[in-house]
């Protein structure tokens, strides 16, 4: 089994990201790549992994947000 590192490593199990990840794709290259979409995006995923019990570690520091 894949061991994921990262802010949302004890989420993905929980929570897929796969379509959080689609999905910010496009809109970072509709966006023309503005922080702001990228960071609303982690900001949803974060709130589903806790809304469904998982831990969320610091994200903001390391995305920029």
């Amino acid at each position: 089994k894949k061991s994921f590192q990262g802010p949302f490593r004890a989420c993905h199990g929980i929570v897929k990201p796969h379509d959080f990840y689609r999905n910010c794709l496009t809109d970072l290259c509709m966006s023309g790549g503005a922080r702001s979409i990228l960071c609303q995006v982690l900001e949803t995923y974060a709130a589903t992994c806790r809304k469904r019990g998982a831990m969320v570690h610091d994200w903001r520091t390391p995305s920029g947000c």
